[in-house]
């Protein structure tokens, strides 16, 4: 691969060469001066990552008055309402009486339809005052697939803390058709680029003509795809873990395409999600991750602290409750799995000019590492695309390092559109 690859994308491989060795030498296989080096370097990483779950990554985020975020969807939702909507704070609570934070974050979306009828839920927070005089600075959040607004918390908690600046700009967070608050989802099918229309045609709706796009892994196509058919309105885009398109030649195959995989992967998405409605193993799986949310929240911080958040059990419970939370929404979300697999991006790659910051992770296996250099190395940014490459970084980085993370977004957003 090293002879085969492209100047731009030695880095890479060279970081996977010292990871390879770093493993053959910790099973022994390259000696035993080798073994104690190897496994001391593992150890260490892995006992950094255990004191960050023990410890609470989520301490560090302390953008509302110095209080830390609760690791839980419930300080998840507050945090939101604390960044976003001060009212609503006062009148949510988790006792008996007041509004869950939930259902009050729920209540500030609101809904668009569209030109064919489809529904559209979307939130329209922050933002300068109106009447201030100034033009308003707009993010449009292009989210992944089945991922929700309270997932974004430690990221945006961190934008606040590193960026006085992002107090001014106003945040679109839209929910893609057939998706939660965006179901029933009308005409069938879905797709990467339906989904870029629905966007193009809600902001057009709200009156906005310029803005940045803020995407995280299927976002990331989502995002492309827009900037590609609005190029007026694409002022710069963060590309968070994403791809080039045919998603399918990527997803779990961090050094290269491996032959038969993305068929595999194709096939798995089109059989077995049915086998599971039918079977009724969608329903079981479901109403168990409805009815018992904390032992598996116990269970994922004994399985899931490699990564290094405390935030990640109680945000990968929820994924696997509004995925499987029924029939119509299962099927609509292995439907984007596959458009992922469907969509062509990178011939035309060149043709989007925008300035962009692509981040990434070198350990990230889902969306891998390799897709972000193709994608910085392809883009005809002006004066050339960023990119950021965290050598400890998972798919999951905006929950591993948020601060790390905003740090370059905010940097990079305040670079191409001032508040």
């Amino acid at each position: 691969i090293m002879v085969v690859c492209s100047p731009f994308h030695r880095l890479l491989y060279l970081r996977f060469c010292a990871m390879g060795l770093l493993a053959l030498g910790g099973i022994g296989v390259l000696g035993p001066a080798c073994t104690l080096g190897g496994r001391t370097v593992m150890i260490a990483v892995l006992l950094r990552r255990l004191l960050r779950c023990l410890r609470g990554l989520s301490r560090n985020c302390r953008a509302v008055a110095g209080k830390p975020l609760q690791p839980s969807m419930l300080g998840l939702h507050r945090r939101f309402l604390e960044l976003y909507d001060n009212a609503g704070v006062a009148a949510t609570s988790s006792g008996i009486g007041g509004v869950h934070p939930e259902e009050r974050v729920a209540a500030l979306q609101r809904k668009f339809r569209l030109s064919d009828g489809q529904e559209i839920a979307y939130w329209d927070v922050g933002g300068l005052p109106e009447g201030s005089g100034a033009e308003q600075s707009v993010v449009l959040l292009c989210n992944g697939l089945g991922a929700r607004v309270a997932g974004w918390a430690p990221l945006l908690d961190a934008l606040h803390s590193e960026s006085p600046a992002w107090h001014g700009r106003r945040l679109v967070v839209p929910e893609y058709r057939g998706q939660f608050a965006s179901m029933p989802l009308i005409g069938g099918g879905v797709s990467v680029e339906r989904s870029a229309a629905d966007l193009s045609e809600l902001v057009a709706a709200l009156g906005i003509k310029r803005c940045s796009l803020l995407c995280w892994s299927t976002g990331v196509q989502v995002g492309l795809q827009l900037a590609l058919d609005r190029k007026d309105l694409v002022n710069g885009m963060v590309l968070i873990q994403g791809t080039t398109g045919k998603a399918l030649n990527a997803i779990l195959q961090p050094l290269c395409t491996v032959p038969a995989v993305p068929s595999l992967l194709g096939a798995f998405l089109r059989y077995v999600p049915k086998a599971m409605v039918r079977s009724g193993v969608r329903l079981a799986l479901g109403d168990a991750l409805l009815r018992w949310p904390s032992p598996f929240e116990r269970f994922g911080a004994l399985v899931l602290w490699p990564f290094g958040s405390d935030l990640m059990p109680p945000i990968v419970v929820r994924y696997g409750q509004d995925m499987l939370q029924s029939d119509a929404h299962f099927a609509n979300y292995c439907g984007y799995a596959e458009a992922l697999g469907r969509h062509i991006l990178a011939p035309r790659l060149p043709e989007i000019k925008s300035p962009a910051l692509v981040i990434t992770g070198t350990p990230d296996f889902v969306t891998p590492a390799r897709c972000s250099y193709d994608l910085a190395a392809s883009l005809g940014s002006i004066g050339g695309a960023e990119l950021f490459d965290d050598a400890s970084g998972s798919h999951y980085y905006i929950f591993e390092e948020p601060h790390k993370c905003a740090k370059k977004v905010a940097r990079f957003l305040d670079s191409i559109a001032p508040v």
